[in-house]
């Protein structure tokens, strides 16, 4: 049974130094999307649009076909993406401060990871400045490294929501952080092409994308299997959570319309709410 101040090898201080650590990030991304954007549309007001023309494809998502690409759909998406890693980072915070809770320190890694989507921003920027292709390659990824910490950590919370103890979570963010540099690393990226959501194209991606979905899967079973194992309804809110927040991610980070940027910051919003709000009334006693 956790206890307030210490739970799972862990202090709580040593455990809200990582809530801090993420807004710290999430500030961070709001001032580099805050400076390329500045560059981008001052230098040149037709060099975002131009970049936008050059893209190969458009992201498959629900609405592709619906809408035709927008100038600033993905610029939405990014912007969004940012604001709400650092908004919900600062709720997590305020709200878990003294709260403990094995679950919520991998949500707030999830929230975290939004930040890296700024890097979407910087191919516009990087065609601007005439950079070397190399830069390209690297924001994508960077980006792709927030994506997979993502959803890596969300697994990571199904599984310690399910009843899986473990002394020292410091190891399991050593493998969360380690898988994701590895699967980041591996991807083929081609530094010369994009999507109209600023996504640098990537090799096999219906591959990686077969793999996300599975461990999108199984981390919503585990939260179903939690439900049962703790005898809570609230896992069961927490769940419907989960799936909200993985349409929100999925529209978000294929955006390249506002219509699909607002739709997923509408699921993001909605299902983060309903898993820490659920999730703290778990634990609000302990």
């Amino acid at each position: 049974m956790p206890v307030i101040g210490y739970y799972q090898g862990m202090t709580l201080k040593e455990r809200n130094m990582f809530f801090k650590i993420g807004l710290c990030i999430a500030t961070a991304a709001i001032t580099v999307i805050a400076a390329s954007s500045a560059v981008v549309f001052r230098v040149n007001p037709q060099a975002y649009p131009a970049v936008l023309e050059e893209a190969l494809q458009r992201p498959e998502y629900l609405i592709t076909g619906i809408l035709e690409a927008s100038a600033y759909g993905a610029f939405a998406a990014a912007l969004i993406s940012v604001g709400y890693s650092f908004a919900a980072g600062i709720c997590i915070y305020r709200f878990f401060e003294k709260t403990p809770s094995p679950e919520i320190l991998y949500i707030a890694f999830f929230v975290m990871s939004f930040a890296f989507e700024a890097c979407r921003v910087m191919i516009p920027f990087i065609k601007v400045n005439e950079f070397p292709v190399i830069y390209l390659v690297i924001t994508g990824r960077i980006a792709l490294f927030g994506r997979y910490l993502g959803i890596f950590s969300l697994l990571a919370a199904s599984i310690f929501a399910s009843g899986f103890n473990i002394q020292e979570q410091k190891y399991t963010i050593i493998i969360l952080v380690s898988a994701s540099i590895i699967f980041a690393i591996q991807a083929p990226i081609d530094g010369f092409s994009w999507n109209t959501a600023l996504n640098v194209t990537m090799g096999y991606s219906a591959l990686f994308n077969a793999v996300e979905m599975s461990i999108a899967a199984i981390t919503l079973i585990g939260f179903l299997i939690s439900t049962l194992m703790r005898g809570s309804n609230a896992y069961l809110f927490i769940s419907a959570g989960v799936l909200l927040v993985f349409l929100g991610r999925n529209f978000l980070f294929n955006a390249d319309t506002p219509v699909a940027s607002i739709l997923g910051a509408l699921f993001l919003v909605a299902g983060t709410w309903l898993m820490c709000t659920r999730l703290h009334g778990v634990y609000l006693w302990l």
